[in-house]
């Protein structure tokens, strides 16, 4: 976060100013004098004053404070720069590991798993196959359902782009859409998250938020600052990271739907950290239901004790990050995520 922090500050000084992120530090300092610097509630401080509209007419974005505006832009930066053109193959190795049965859930905001299924040729959707109405493959799942719950770094919001040209309409005044994404002649490609025509399921999140297929061959993506949001749809490193950003709560909705056929979890990486609350109350919800569905599923399919990838020191560590789980029906892997970890777990006999 320091070096976003400095890109930020880096950018708005070519307007010789430190910028909005480095005024809303000092009023936080101020609110909490004495307590050490935390970007993170920073950040949070600046969503709940932009989603309140604290500033008045200052706060002049629909989508997101402009500190919020300028970091969701400069992670985007940050994670496109690093992510290898070669993709790792313990990535690869993973993807292969799948099948169209599983569903991922992930927090990670970069393309890096995308590019994995692609580089081996494995079908994924990035909407819960469920949803689509006719199956490419007939009656059996065909995709893997990649899930990113806090959006990605090529995913575009079009209700910014068409709010702000209705505003304009409205008024009776001209602006040309240049939007390179969402005007009338784009220069980008965008495509729908959903893997097919939908029922009446997504319907918040499909009509709005769009993927650039093979981002990084257009980025970074220019475009008139008169109705053109260039913004990832990603929801920002602050506590409340909901605020404004209802579209993804579809995914959310979706992850209760059929848990009674999971047979196996697996948690790779994620700490369970108590700032995250909704997060960590939400996959808690799901994780005591899942150990309280006994031996086996619906479809009468073995159910495995809940599995955690992690770097903690100790076995006994890592169970209590979930102390709503008996330490018994959680199983440890706690020397990080490797090829090693990929044949310790124990896939089960449905989705992951």
């Amino acid at each position: 976060m320091q070096s976003v922090r400095e890109d930020v500050k880096g950018y708005f000084q070519g307007y010789a100013w430190d910028g909005a992120l480095e005024e809303e530090i000092e009023e936080w300092s101020s609110l909490y004098p004495g307590q050490r610097l935390d970007l993170e509630r920073v950040l949070a401080y600046s969503h709940r004053k932009h989603y309140l509209r604290l500033r008045g007419s200052d706060e002049y974005l629909e989508h997101a404070s402009r500190s919020i505006d300028a970091v969701l832009k400069a992670i985007q930066s940050t994670l496109i720069l690093a992510t290898p053109t070669s993709t790792p193959n313990l990535y690869k190795e993973f993807a292969a590991r799948l099948t169209p049965n599983d569903v991922i859930l992930t927090f990670n905001y970069d393309t890096l798993l995308e590019q994995a299924f692609e580089d081996i040729g494995k079908p994924y959707t990035l909407t819960p196959e469920w949803w689509i109405h006719e199956r490419a493959s007939g009656p059996e799942y065909g995709y893997v359902d990649l899930l990113k719950l806090h959006g990605s770094v090529d995913w575009y919001d079009r209700h910014y782009h068409d709010d702000i040209m209705r505003y304009h309409a409205e008024r009776d005044e001209y602006v040309p859409d240049r939007d390179p994404i969402f005007g009338p002649n784009p220069t980008v490609p965008s495509e729908s998250l959903a893997h097919g025509p939908t029922r009446e399921l997504g319907r918040h999140i499909l009509p709005r938020v769009f993927r650039v297929p093979n981002h990084s061959e257009h980025f970074p993506i220019q475009g008139s600052r008169v109705g053109s949001h260039i913004v990832p749809f990603i929801l920002p490193p602050a506590h409340e990271k909901l605020l404004g950003f209802e579209p993804i709560a579809d995914l959310w909705w979706s992850l209760h739907h059929n848990q009674d056929v999971f047979s196996s979890i697996v948690i790779i990486g994620y700490s369970f950290p108590p700032h995250d609350s909704y997060a960590y109350e939400a996959l808690g919800y799901l994780l005591m239901n899942y150990t309280r569905g006994g031996s086996n599923t619906y479809w009468e399919q073995r159910r495995v004790p809940i599995q955690l990838i992690t770097l903690d020191d100790s076995p006994e560590h890592a169970r209590k990050r979930v102390p709503f789980v008996a330490p018994e029906q959680v199983r440890v892997w706690h020397r990080g995520f490797s090829s090693e970890s990929l044949d310790w777990i124990d896939w089960g006999d449905g989705a992951i």
